[in-house]
C-alpha cells in the first residue's frame, strides 16, 4: 500500500512546504485537485455530496497542478505528484501534453496523470470545449498526448484530431502513467485500458462492489494480467482498515484531510502539519 496525501484545497503558499513534510514522513506522494474557477452562484450538480452542493469556497486555491507539480520537484527527491483528478477535456491537446510532459522531465516521471471528464458544464462554456462530447474526446486526447509526449514525430488523424507530422519536445524519458477518475461504468471502462483507477470519498463497506466492478471492466478489456493501480480515499479509516482494503486489491490511498465540519476553510500550516503527522503516525507508520 502507498499512501499519498492530498493537498487539493491548500493555500498556494503552503504547498511545497507541506509537500517537503508529507516526503519526510514518508508518504510515497502529494497529489492535486484541479479546477480553473469557481462560480459565485453553483449552476451545476457536484456529484459527489448528497446534496449536490461544492465543499470549498469561491477564494479556495486551486492552482495549476503541473506547475505545481513541477516546483515541488525541484524541493524534493522521491516525492511522487498525483492529480485527483485533471480535467483534461476543458484542454487542448497540445497545450495539456506540453504542461504534462514539461513536470514529468523536470521531476524525473515522477508524476501521475489522474484524468477525469468532469462534471461543471460552465468552465467548458468559458474554455470554449463542448461539454457533451468530453469522454469520446478524452480517448482520443490520451492517445494523441501519448504520442506527442514521446518526444518523436507523429501524426494523427483521427475525430477530434487531424495533424501531419510533427514533434513535440522534450518528450517524456517514460510513459507517463495514466489513472482514470469517475464510477460510472464509462470511467471503469476508460481505466480498464490505461493504468490505474482513482476514487474519492468511499466507505470500507462500499468498495467490494465498486472493485467487483473495475475487475469485471479489466476482464471485458483483456487487461487482467497487466500491472494496474486502485487509489482511493477511504471514508473515516480506523484500526486495520487499510490492511483489509489492501487484501481487496486497492493499491494507494490519501491521507489526512483538512476539513472542519465537512467544509474546507482557511487554515494554517501548523494546523495542517498536526493532521499529516497524526495521520502517518496512526496509519503510515504503524505498518
Amino acid at each position: 500500500m502507498k499512501f499519498w496525501q492530498s493537498l487539493a484545497f491548500c493555500e498556494l503558499d503552503q504547498v511545497v512546504e507541506l509537500a517537503k513534510f508529507a516526503e519526510e514522513l514518508g508518504f510515497h506522494g502529494v497529489s492535486f485537485g484541479d479546477h480553473l474557477i469557481t462560480t459565485k452562484d453553483q449552476v451545476d450538480e457536484y456529484l459527489y455530496t448528497q446534496n449536490g452542493q461544492v465543499f470549498w469556497h469561491p477564494e479556495t486555491h486551486w492552482p495549476d497542478p503541473w506547475v505545481i507539480a513541477a516546483a515541488i520537484a525541484q524541493q524534493t527527491t522521491r516525492l511522487h505528484c498525483l492529480t485527483t483528478i485533471y480535467v483534461l477535456p476543458m484542454r487542448d491537446s497540445f497545450n495539456a501534453a506540453k504542461a504534462i510532459s514539461t513536470a514529468a522531465y523536470l521531476s524525473g516521471n515522477r508524476i501521475i496523470m489522474g484524468v477525469g471528464i468532469g462534471w461543471q458544464k460552465t468552465e467548458f462554456e468559458l474554455t470554449g470545449h463542448d461539454f457533451h462530447t468530453r469522454g469520446k474526446r478524452t480517448d482520443e486526447q490520451l492517445a494523441v498526448m501519448r504520442k506527442l509526449m514521446s518526444g518523436e514525430m507523429v501524426e494523427y488523424h483521427g475525430e477530434f484530431h487531424d495533424f501531419p507530422p510533427l514533434q513535440m519536445s522534450p518528450g517524456t524519458t517514460k510513459p507517463v502513467p495514466v489513472f482514470i477518475g469517475g464510477d460510472s461504468d464509462a470511467a471503469f471502462r476508460r481505466a480498464a485500458r490505461h493504468d490505474g483507477w482513482l476514487g474519492l470519498r468511499y466507505t470500507e463497506e462500499q468498495l467490494p462492489a465498486v472493485l467487483a466492478k473495475i475487475r469485471q471492466a479489466r476482464d471485458e478489456a483483456g487487461t487482467l494480467d497487466k500491472p494496474f493501480d486502485v487509489w482511493t480515499a477511504v471514508l473515516n479509516p480506523g484500526p486495520g482498515t487499510f490492511e483489509r482494503v489492501e487484501a481487496m486489491g486497492v493499491t494507494m490511498t490519501n491521507g489526512a484531510n483538512f476539513m472542519v465540519d465537512g467544509k474546507i476553510v482557511p487554515s494554517d500550516i501548523d494546523f495542517k502539519k498536526r493532521r499529516i503527522e497524526a495521520f502517518a503516525k496512526q496509519f503510515l507508520h504503524a505498518r
